[in-house]
Parts: structure tokens; sequence; C-alpha cells
């Protein structure tokens, strides 16, 4: 039975779900926000940039607010790229091993990193 957990964060391997905006770019002015779908993907890689590497698990429609657009589904297998700042916006959850504690041991075995660590101290 698959259960999943809301996430704050998450790392290689790991599978998440989040939901996304899905929009049609009109020639002039602002995107037009045209239905949300609900992306289910394996972590593959996440870069020091802010961006994570993902390959889709599944994906659902969950709105389809324009008529006459049609939202795109992306397929099982494809590779995507997102930027974490973006899918964390979209209330991630995270589907739990099947053993955490294995999980626990690759989490305790990198170093922590912040993105505060290069900021020098007052004294």
């Amino acid at each position: 039975m698959e259960q999943w957990v809301e996430a704050q964060d998450f790392i290689a391997a790991d599978v998440i779900r989040w939901k996304e905006g899905v929009f049609h770019n009109r020639r002039k002015g602002k995107a037009l926000r045209i239905g949300e779908r609900q992306v289910a993907a394996e972590v593959l890689e996440r870069g020091e940039d802010g961006w994570i590497k993902l390959l889709v698990r599944g994906c659902a429609i969950t709105k389809d607010e324009a008529a006459g657009k049609t939202i795109q589904t992306l397929k099982a297998g494809e590779q995507i790229k997102r930027a974490i700042k973006t899918v964390l916006r979209g209330k991630v959850e995270r589907l739990l091993w099947d053993d955490e504690t294995a999980r626990a041991a690759v989490l305790a075995s990198k170093p922590a990193t912040s993105r505060f660590a290069d900021i020098p101290k007052d004294e």
C-alpha cells in the first residue's frame, strides 16, 4: 500500500508527487493558466544549482480550466528538469520507503550542506 507523507525536502531516489499549473503561452501579454496536473516522479539527481532531474512515474490532470485547450500529460519514463522552488510550491508529498532506516542511513552518510554555509559569522 502506498503511503505518502508531506515533504519539505527530498533526496535522490525519493519518489515525490506535486501539483503544477499548466499554462498556454499567448503571443501578447501574460500566459494563460489552462489547468493543473499532478506529477509523480523519482528524483534522479539534485544539483547544487537549484535544479533537480526527475524520472516521471505518473501524471494526471486535476483541473481543466480552459475549454478548447488540451493539457499535455507527461509520459511515464520521460526525464524532466524542474527548479526545486517550483516543485516545493506544489505541496510536495514523498512516498515512504519500504525501509525508512535505509533512507536515514543515506541521509547520515551525506555531509550536511546548507545554503547559509558560506555566509561569514559575526563575532
